[in-house]
């Protein structure tokens, strides 16, 4: 029986993400303000199985370190008595069942407490999905005859805009590594400033002494703290000789209306860098 179970969960975990993962969640970042305090998202049952659905709530972000690779923290209490809004938000409802091809609207509801400062603070919504079916029974033969199931949990981002707010970045250094394979790799060092995460694009061009671009590449992201953000140009066929690499901050994004963004000027700085 248990190698039969184990077998099963093994086939289930080799399935492509698509395949299971097919309940849908919009929008994928959610934005709520003092003034109302209210806000909603919706959750979709895009499969051919009723889904038993639950929401939870925790306090998350990302950071980098010196080379610019990227985690996520969870968990961080020290961090969350200055950032979170994850112990005061309620969802109704938490815990529902979706019917093939129905949608949920969960509405969300902040009551922060009356001390709380000016300043943007975040949560994660953990959407967690899994197919409702009858308990695994057995036939006189003792085979199975139910599936294994599989819980799916979708994080998406809270954002709680309190008061007056800003961001801002502050660029201290530009760093280059070259690597064998002809890819240059552009570290830059920043602070963030204000009481908002930045939430926008980073672009990195790489410039000729015409002011031609000949290598260029962006990357939408959210920076929660001071870090490294790193991005890679394939610098193959560019001709060897001295450019000029720019580095773009701006607080734009394609998935992200501008009205939810806390707006900044875009930040600009460059350097000087050899192409071997």
């Amino acid at each position: 029986m248990t190698a039969i179970r184990n077998l099963l969960l093994a086939i289930v975990l080799l399935l492509p993400l698509h395949s299971i993962a097919q309940v849908t969640i919009a929008p994928t970042n959610l934005f709520i303000d003092s003034q109302s305090k209210f806000g909603t998202y919706m959750v979709i049952n895009n499969s051919n199985t009723p889904q038993e659905v639950s929401i939870d709530f925790f306090f998350g972000y990302s950071q980098t370190d010196e080379s610019g690779n990227r985690t996520t923290v969870e968990g961080d209490s020290v961090l969350a008595e200055d950032h979170s809004i994850t112990e005061n938000i309620r969802a109704f409802p938490r815990n529902f069942v979706l019917s093939p091809n129905q949608r949920q609207i969960v509405r969300l509801r902040i009551t922060p407490p009356n001390t709380l400062g000016d300043g943007v603070y975040w949560s994660r919504i953990k959407t967690s999905s899994t197919p409702q079916s009858p308990p695994i029974e057995l036939s006189n033969d003792q085979s199975v005859t139910a599936q294994v199931g599989i819980v799916i949990n979708q994080v998406t981002g809270l954002f709680y805009k309190n008061g007056s707010v800003s961001t801002g970045i502050e660029i201290e250094e530009i760093r280059t590594k070259t690597s064998d394979d002809n890819i240059l790799a552009v570290l830059t060092d920043y602070n963030r400033t204000g009481n908002a995460p930045f939430l926008g694009t980073i672009s990195v061009s790489l410039v000729d002494s015409n002011d031609n671009v000949v290598q260029s590449g962006f990357i939408s992201t959210s920076l929660y703290f001071d870090g490294t953000h790193r991005q890679e140009l394939n610098i193959e066929g560019v001709p060897a000789g001295e450019y000029t690499l720019r580095v773009n901050f701006e607080a734009q994004r394609n998935d992200v209306s501008s009205r939810d963004i806390v707006q900044m000027n875009p930040v600009t700085e460059t350097t000087t860098v050899t192409i071997p």
